[in-house]
């Protein structure tokens, strides 16, 4: 099927992560990852995708607010990397609107790559051969984070940096590099941009683990707009 001939509105290359659950299989729940976005859905890689006509709730982490939209699956593959074209049915109210600023901004002069998500995560961090130090992530994509640590570490240093256990998460790790640093402002801190060095499955937990601890920590509600707008008109 020529997916493109049947679109009704531009697609938006964006790596942005999707907390999904399908109240049609129970047992469903995954993140993913956005490679486009549109007004009346997204391109979403999954570990495994549902089949088509399933629906499924999303949380849309769109940065400095959440969304929350119902959806149904249009099509999906499954060669790597696995994915599903989803096309929204609920999308309402500060939802519609957080979500429209997003795509405001991606059609803009100045598109993101990817979402970067604040978080306030302390984490350890190993550099060899036998150095340890501490700081705070202060946030996250799929490219990276920005850590604040006591000194300066200097770019191209490779470390290790680990999320400590959490109620019942495990501890999750990934392998970084130090891409710039520069003294912070306000802290009495270095701040630090790190890079994942890899695409593997320990940068895929890291993500996972940081989002998990943030979005329950912060116990996030999107208040409900006044006046909900259709996400499409009758």
């Amino acid at each position: 099927m020529d997916h493109a001939a049947t679109r009704q509105h531009p697609r938006l290359p964006l790596r942005m992560p999707v907390f999904c659950e399908s109240p049609a299989v129970s047992v469903y729940r995954t993140v993913g990852l956005t490679q486009n976005v549109s007004r009346d859905g997204l391109l979403l890689e999954v570990p495994q995708p549902l089949a088509a006509g399933t629906s499924i709730n999303l949380l849309l982490l769109t940065g400095d607010r959440n969304a929350r939209a119902e959806a149904v699956v249009v099509w999906k593959a499954e060669d790597p990397p696995s994915r599903m074209g989803l096309k929204f049915t609920a999308l309402t109210g500060g939802d519609l609107a957080t979500w429209e600023r997003l795509l405001v901004l991606q059609a803009g002069p100045t598109p993101r790559a990817s979402v970067r998500l604040p978080i306030a995560l302390e984490v350890a961090c190993r550099i060899p051969p036998d150095m340890r130090v501490t700081g705070q992530a202060e946030n996250i994509s799929e490219g990276g984070l920005q850590l604040a640590v006591g000194q300066g570490l200097s770019p191209r240093t490779l470390l290790t940096v680990e999320i400590p256990p959490w109620f019942t998460l495990p501890a999750v790790e990934a392998e970084m590099e130090v891409v710039w640093n520069r003294s912070a402002p306000t802290l009495e801190s270095v701040l630090h941009g790190l890079r994942f060095c890899s695409d593997d499955i320990g940068k895929e937990l890291f993500l996972i683990g940081a989002l998990l601890r943030q979005l329950v920590d912060s116990d996030e509600a999107t208040p409900e707009g006044e006046g909900e707008q259709p996400l499409t008109e009758p």
